[in-house]
């Protein structure tokens, strides 16, 4: 198997261990040294915001100076986040801590590229496949990093979550190093000012990259109000971690045929499968908040993102002509960068107002209109 796109799964499985921390105990730190509670998750959104900043610049960097450069580039700013977390846990220092999150951002931002660096290195036909492989390495740290994050609190006891953020800057010091084995001769191009636009007015762009949004978004919101949901209904931090772990597990288990079955039925029939599965993931949520509820919607939620999210990425690709790659992916990522602020924001808000149940039962009535809309549009 091409180095390049092993090494690009092992880093993506070095991401996500960061965000299993992140989407985790962020919040929960936030609630202990915000100086007002409806500030908790400005943390968390501040990755987002970070990522939003960072992503359109970096699509262009990367174009002019090779993948290698920039995702690791984006590593970098990982591990000084890491670095600048454990000291704001230390001083107490909850500016710092937003700070050390907007950092995060950066790290984010250069991830989502992983797996348009692998659709680079391969020929269209094996497109999904390699995209698959990618995401399919997050299972290693949705496997093992909710028991590694749990030892890892144990490593520095006082104060609390210490030694998560030491192990989450060890990561992404791992993944700088894998970064390395990209091959740049493969995708360095020069940027042309007058490169096409043509990709905006495209129909299969523009579906594709609403699909990618909204299962992002959706995915984001559920992800960041479930830990607080779970605070709040006396489940402990460990409970929290595991369901975001398994929920981790969703996303990327699927990575392994999603991408098959993208090449072979295409990707109006996987976006329609992904919103099936999201709807299912909702009313689970609706029938209760005991514990398995937490644990398979979010599972099922992982899942339909993964189905929605890799059809989204194929349809929107395959409508981009080579000289528009740098100016297309940038804006199509920083679209979908756009609706994870909105989604954190959202979630802080929506659940000072309203309980994990009824926020779903929202996210049901409008999956149906969207499954509506792709019915309609054509392929």
């Amino acid at each position: 198997m091409n180095v390049s796109i092993i090494a690009l799964s092992f880093s993506q499985s070095c991401y996500w261990f960061a965000v299993l921390i992140g989407v985790s105990l962020s919040s929960i730190i936030g609630i202990q040294l915000a100086p007002y509670s409806s500030l908790a998750t400005l943390p968390y959104g501040l990755v987002s915001l970070g990522a939003l900043i960072a992503t359109y610049k970096l699509s262009i960097f990367m174009q002019q100076h090779g993948r290698r450069k920039g995702l690791r580039l984006g590593a970098i700013a990982g591990a000084i986040s890491g670095l600048l977390c454990m000291l704001a846990i230390l001083q107490e220092s909850f500016y710092l801590f937003c700070l050390a999150n907007f950092l995060m951002g950066i790290y984010q931002a250069s991830s989502v590229f992983y797996r348009l660096a692998a659709i680079d290195e391969t020929p269209i036909g094996q497109h999904g496949r390699v995209m698959g492989l990618v995401l399919s390495g997050s299972l290693l740290a949705a496997v093992l990093g909710p028991s590694l994050a749990m030892q890892a609190n144990q490593w520095i006891k006082q104060p609390a979550y210490l030694g998560a953020y030491l192990m989450l800057t060890v990561f992404t010091i791992i993944a700088y190093f894998l970064l390395g084995k990209l091959n740049v001769q493969v995708i360095a191009q020069p940027i042309i000012k007058s490169a096409s636009s043509r990709f905006i007015k495209h129909s299969g762009f523009l579906i594709g990259v609403f699909n990618t949004t909204f299962t992002q978004f959706v995915m984001v919101l559920m992800m960041v109000v479930t830990p607080l949901a779970m605070h709040s209904g006396h489940h402990s931090t460990n409970q929290g971690i595991s369901v975001i772990g398994w929920h981790i597990i969703g996303m990327f288990l699927p990575s392994f045929f999603s991408g098959k079955l993208i090449d072979r039925f295409g990707t109006k029939s996987i976006t329609i499968t992904g919103l099936c599965i999201l709807s299912l993931s909702a009313m689970m949520a609706i029938l209760g908040m005991e514990l398995i509820n937490y644990y398979v919607s979010l599972f099922l939620l992982g899942m339909g993102w993964n189905f929605m999210y890799m059809a989204g990425t194929a349809q929107y690709t395959k409508s981009i002509e080579p000289i528009e790659k740098g100016k297309a992916q940038g804006v199509s990522e920083v679209i979908i960068a756009l609706s994870s602020i909105i989604a954190v924001i959202s979630g802080g808000v929506l659940i000072n107002w309203f309980d994990w149940q009824q926020i779903n039962q929202c996210v049901l009535l409008i999956l149906a209109c969207i499954l509506l809309l792709n019915l309609w549009f054509k392929d």
